[in-house]
């Protein structure tokens, strides 16, 4: 899971991290109030999941309350990564003396933590292996063991700083590795970090990726999945629902119902290669109920661009007869004006075909002529 740049600082704050001032806004009413709480001139950082953003144009700088408006507005219609930018980090504006780079990385070719510092930041890791390699340190950890100071303090020699300077990166250093083992994540990144005219360092950005597969054991992941707008919302509602659900393109126009990822998977791949754009995969998973059902289209009809909704169901332990009922209460409960194409086979098909005819509905038998019929009408 990548977090966003305010929630990888949000975790920063709890490890004593410095960051700027600042906090995230949903609209320009909030924006103008945090920048007059925390003072001019400030920083405008659109939130989406991916880097790059200067080279973008994306980051701006605002002296006083004319300028943020005009830049909040023009960062709220940017198409960023492909992603419309909904949320805008407003942060003080911080003088910079010289920009590091520091992470922690899970290198999972040798199974183990590696921690990278680099006395040249504020640009991709790569650039700065290949243009500034002596400038670039790499030490590989015991995944049992615990970071020294001396360690550090070592590893900063090798590129050149000593003494005093080094110890001063010493107490972040160990607070990020602490951060990286102690929520389990995969990558714990923070570049620049920016030294100012008074010799402070503090954290410009975080990149953070944590591990999936933790979240049973570490709330946050859960806490950030749950509190997170839009579709990103929708996919962790969805899962508690007990729908494995995906969203694959925002601007798809054909939503997907199946059952086991493999006709799921299917079914998404025959719609794109018959020329439709499939907007998700949606999974009802085995043995699925007539309310997991009509779960199922609630969740696809908060994908705004749907013309379609194509359910393809091959009844095992899945009975037809409940998905046939799941998706009449979908249309009678729902107000449903989607057109719902339908095929139906398997476990009891006969009398789930006769509950969607009551309707209206005419199930298919066959995957490729229902496929068709989505894409081609």
């Amino acid at each position: 899971m990548f977090l966003y740049e305010y929630e990888g600082k949000f975790l920063f704050q709890r490890l004593g991290i410095p960051t700027p001032p600042g906090k995230v806004a949903n609209n320009l009413e909030e924006a103008v109030k945090i920048a007059d709480e925390i003072g001019y001139p400030v920083v405008l950082k659109p939130q989406i999941i991916g880097g790059r953003r200067g080279r973008a144009g994306a980051i701006r700088f605002a002296e006083n309350q004319q300028e943020l408006r005009t830049n909040f507005e023009e960062l709220s219609n940017l198409i960023i990564h492909g992603k419309k930018v909904e949320k805008i980090l407003i942060e003080k504006k911080i003088n910079i003396k010289h920009e590091y780079y520091v992470s922690f990385l899970l290198d999972f070719s040798h199974a183990k933590p590696v921690l990278i510092f680099s006395s040249e930041g504020g640009i991709e890791i790569e650039e700065i292996a290949a243009k500034y390699p002596q400038k670039l340190v790499t030490l590989y950890l015991n995944p049992e063991g615990d970071l020294q100071p001396y360690t550090i303090y070592s590893s900063l020699n090798r590129v050149g700083i000593f003494g005093d300077n080094a110890k001063k990166f010493i107490p972040i250093i160990m607070k990020l590795w602490e951060l990286f083992s102690e929520y389990e994540l995969i990558l714990a990144e923070i570049n620049p970090l920016a030294e100012t005219p008074e010799g402070e360092l503090v954290a410009l950005d975080a990149r953070i990726i944590a591990d999936d597969n933790a979240e049973f054991r570490q709330s946050y992941i859960k806490e950030f999945k749950a509190s997170r707008g839009g579709l990103e919302s929708v996919e962790y509602k969805a899962k508690e629902k007990g729908l494995s659900f995906v969203v694959i393109d925002e601007e798809g126009d054909i939503g997907i119902i199946g059952n086991g990822a493999g006709l799921t998977l299917a079914t998404v791949d025959i719609v794109r290669l018959l020329g439709g754009k499939p907007a998700n995969f949606l999974d009802v998973g085995g043995g699925a109920s007539a309310e997991r059902i009509r779960n199922a289209v609630q969740t696809l009809l908060l994908m705004k661009n749907l013309k379609k909704i194509f359910v393809n169901i091959f009844g095992g332990i899945t009975r037809c007869d409940e998905v046939a009922k799941g998706l009449v209460r979908a249309l009678e409960e729902l107000n449903l004006k989607v057109p719902m194409i339908v095929r139906l086979t398997g476990t009891l098909e006969d009398e789930g075909r006769r509950i969607l005819r009551e309707v209206g509905i005419e199930a298919y038998n066959q995957m490729l002529e229902a496929a068709r019929k989505v894409v081609m009408g």
